[in-house]
C-alpha cells in the first residue's frame, strides 16, 4: 500500500460485551509483520465499544488511552458560566457556599483530579442540593430575571454538590444568566456525546480558553474613573446649631411598655434603624434581639431566646415583632449559613425595582475569632437583602456586595428620594479599632442590588473622582463609628455619629457639608450633640462593663426642626445567669431616644474660621 493512493479498512465484529442493559467491551488491535524466520508484532492501541443508549448515538467505539479534556471556549454565549468555573478552579474560597476551611475544587488539568460522569439519579440529587444552596445564599427567589442556579463541578459528575461536597464545600453554586447556563450545558452535553463519556466510567478535565485558543485569564472587574466629582454651590451656608435637647423622647416609652407586656416579641435589641413603609407604618430594624416574655418581677429569664436580627413594626402606636423561623422556633431574619458566622444588619430603605416597592436592608456577616478579647468577632462580608412588603420575615433576594477591602457597608443610607441628585448613597466604615473612617459609594436610582453600577468616592491631590472599583475608593471622614446617619438639612447634609477617636467614647458629634459626599466639617467647640450618660463606672449604672454606641438620626421621626436620634446601651458582661447584667436588669440592652432642635446658626457659616473642614 502507498498512503498517497489507497486506504486500508479494518473491520471487526464485537461480542456481546459485559454488564446488563448498556454493554461495554474493550479491544485492542495490532499489526504482525512476518518474515521467513521471524515475526514482529506491534501491540497496537486499545479502544472501547459500548451501547450507551443515553448518548445521541446509542452504539459506538472510541479510543480511551487518556483522560478527556472538555475545552470550553469563552465567548458572550457562556461567559458567566465560564467565569464561575474559572473562579472555582483558581479562587475557590471566593465561591459559594462559603466555608470556614479552605476549599479545593477539582476538575482543572492543573489539579490532577478529574471529574467523573455520574448517574442520572445522582445528577438530580446534585442539582437539588445546588438549588438549596442558591436559596440559602441568594434568596428564595434567586431566579429573578431568568437566572438559573449554575454549579461547578457539574451536576452530572460524581464530584457535584451532593455526591462530592460532603464536609468542606468543594464545589461552587451561584445564580447566573439562564440562557448562558443552558448554552454552556449544551456544549458539555455535545462533548459527552462526541467523546462517548459514560456514566460511572469516564473521567475528564475542564479547560477554559479564549477565542484565540489561549488559556482564559478569568473574569475582569470594573476599574478606573466612572466620572469626576463635582461640588455644587451650597444652598445655605449657616452651620447647624443643636438646641433644646430632650431625653426620654418618643417612642422610648412605647418600646418600654411593649417589652414589659409582650409574650414573645422584642424585649431589647441594638442597631435601631428605622424605615417608613409605603403604607405609613414604621419598621424598626434591630440586630441582636432578646425575645419575651420578661419575668413578673421585670427580670429576664435565662432561657430567653436571642436572634441576630428582627423588625419591630410600629402601626400607629401598636408594636409587633417580626423574626425569621417559626412562632415556636424563631430565628434571625438572615440565619447564619454555616457555624461560627452570623449577620448583623445595617441601614435599610424602600427600593423600587421594576415598578414594585421592596424593603432592602444591608447586612454584614461576621465570624467568631475566639481570641479572648472583649469583642471576639471580625468582619467577613457584606450583602443586601430584599424583602417583599407582604412578608418581611424572609428575604426573597440576597445579593453579595463589595467586601474585598474590609469596609462594612451599610453604616448609613441616603436614598435617592432624599439625596437631591438621583443617586442613593451608601456609607461604610473602615475596619479600625479606633478613629474609624467613613467610606462612600453610590448607585443611580434606588436599587442597591445593581452592584455593577456602584461608584466609590476617591479624593486625593490628583483630583476627586467616582471610581468603578471598591479598592479605588478611599477614606473620607475620620472619627465616625460603625453606625451613623447622613441626613439632609437646610440645603446641606448632616452627619451624626459617636466619636470614635477614642474607644467607647460617650460623645455624640455632628458634622455638616454641602453635598452627600462632603467634604464634611464641624463647628469648633459646637460639634457635641449629647453625652451618653450610661457608660462606665461613673455613668448612671455605676458599672464599668456598661458602654453606649451607634447613635444615628431618625428622619422618620423628624418633626419640623426637632430631630430624634437613638443610641444603644450594652454590657461586656455576657454571662447567662440570674445575676448576669442582661438577665438581672433588662433595662440595659435597649435603645435610648433623645430629641433636639437643629436650627441654623445666626453668627457662623461654612466660610467662618470656626468651621473646620476635614480633608
Amino acid at each position: 500500500m502507498t498512503p498517497e493512493t489507497g486506504t486500508a479498512w479494518l473491520t471487526f465484529t464485537s461480542s456481546e460485551g459485559a454488564l446488563t442493559g448498556d454493554k461495554l467491551g474493550f479491544y485492542g488491535f495490532g499489526t504482525k509483520f512476518s518474515g521467513n524466520k521471524s515475526s514482529v508484532t506491534d501491540s497496537g492501541t486499545l479502544f472501547r465499544c459500548d451501547s450507551a443508549t443515553y448518548l445521541d448515538y446509542h452504539y459506538g467505539c472510541i479510543f480511551k488511552d487518556v483522560n478527556d479534556v472538555f475545552t470550553l471556549t469563552v465567548d458572550s454565549e457562556v461567559k458567566e458560566s465560564a467565569d464561575l468555573i474559572w473562579t472555582a478552579q483558581h479562587r475557590p474560597d471566593e465561591t459559594f457556599p462559603i466555608s470556614e476551611a479552605s476549599k479545593s475544587i477539582p476538575g482543572s488539568v492543573a489539579s490532577g483530579h478529574p471529574l467523573t460522569r455520574t448517574t442520572e439519579a445522582n445528577q438530580q440529587a446534585n442539582r437539588n442540593e445546588s438549588i438549596r444552596q442558591c436559596k440559602i445564599f441568594f434568596g428564595q427567589k434567586y431566579s429573578r430575571g431568568g437566572r438559573d442556579c449554575d454549579e461547578y463541578p457539574y451536576a452530572s459528575t460524581a464530584e457535584g454538590s451532593k455526591t462530592g461536597g460532603v464536609g468542606t464545600a468543594h464545589y461552587a453554586a451561584q445564580p447566573l444568566d439562564g440562557p448562558q447556563n443552558q448554552k454552556a450545558g449544551s456544549r458539555l452535553n455535545s462533548f459527552f456525546n462526541d467523546q462517548r463519556i459514560l456514566r460511572e466510567e469516564d473521567a475528564f478535565y475542564v479547560k477554559l480558553v479564549d477565542a484565540a485558543g489561549s488559556d482564559y485569564a478569568g473574569p475582569t472587574k470594573p476599574s478606573g474613573v466612572a466620572m469626576p466629582v463635582t461640588y455644587p454651590q451650597c444652598q445655605n451656608s449657616a452651620l447647624p446649631d443643636v438646641q433644646s435637647v430632650q431625653t426620654q423622647a418618643p417612642p422610648v416609652d412605647r418600646f418600654l411598655d411593649y417589652a414589659k407586656t409582650t409574650p414573645d416579641g422584642w424585649t431589647g435589641g441594638d442597631s435601631t434603624y428605622s424605615v417608613k413603609l409605603p403604607d405609613g407604618r414604621i419598621a424598626y430594624l434591630f440586630s441582636d434581639t432578646f425575645l419575651g416574655p420578661l419575668n413578673a418581677d421585670g427580670t429576664r429569664p435565662t432561657n430567653a431566646r436571642m436572634v441576630n436580627s428582627s423588625i419591630v413594626i410600629d402601626d400607629n402606636g401598636t408594636l409587633s415583632t417580626i423574626t425569621g423561623g417559626t412562632k415556636n422556633n424563631p430565628d434571625a431574619l438572615m440565619p447564619s449559613a454555616i457555624d461560627n458566622r452570623w449577620y448583623w444588619l445595617g441601614d435599610g430603605m424602600i427600593a423600587n425595582v421594576d415598578g414594585t416597592n421592596y424593603l432592602q436592608v444591608m447586612f454584614q456577616e461576621y465570624r467568631g475569632t475566639h481570641d479572648g478579647s472583649a469583642l471576639p468577632f471580625a468582619f467577613a462580608r457584606n450583602v443586601v437583602a430584599t424583602f417583599s412588603l407582604d412578608d418581611l420575615s424572609t428575604p426573597i433576594w440576597i445579593d453579595p456586595l463589595p467586601s474585598n477591602i474590609g469596609v462594612a457597608w451599610g453604616s448609613a443610607l441616603l436614598p435617592a428620594s432624599r439625596s437631591g441628585d438621583g443617586y442613593t448613597y451608601i456609607y461604610g466604615v473602615s475596619n479600625d479599632q479606633t478613629n474609624k473612617k467613613m467610606h462612600i459609594a453610590r448607585v443611580k436610582g434606588s436599587d442597591l442590588t445593581k452592584v455593577g453600577d456602584w461608584q466609590f468616592l476617591r479624593t486625593d491631590v490628583t483630583g476627586d473622582n467616582w471610581m468603578r472599583a471598591e479598592s479605588e475608593g478611599n477614606t473620607i471622614l475620620p472619627g465616625v463609628a460603625n453606625e451613623y446617619s447622613v441626613t439632609p438639612w437646610n440645603g446641606q447634609f448632616v452627619v451624626i455619629s459617636q466619636d470614635s477617636t477614642e474607644a467607647f467614647s460617650n460623645k455624640i458629634r455632628i458634622w455638616s457639608g454641602c453635598d452627600p459626599y462632603g467634604p464634611f466639617g464641624f463647628w469648633v467647640d459646637h460639634d457635641e450633640v449629647y453625652r451618653m450618660p450610661e457608660t462606665g463606672l461613673w455613668g448612671s449604672y455605676g458599672d464599668p462593663n456598661i458602654f453606649a454606641y451607634n447613635p444615628h438620626a431618625h428622619p422618620v421621626l423628624q418633626s419640623g426642626g426637632r430631630w430624634t436620634l437613638s443610641y444603644n446601651v450594652n454590657s461586656f458582661d455576657n454571662s447567662v445567669s440570674p445575676t448576669g447584667t442582661h438577665y438581672r436588669d433588662p433595662s440595659v440592652y435597649k435603645p435610648r431616644f433623645i430629641s433636639f432642635l437643629l436650627v441654623p446658626s445666626t453668627t457662623v457659616t461654612l466660610s467662618s474660621k470656626q468651621f473646620q473642614f476635614i480633608e
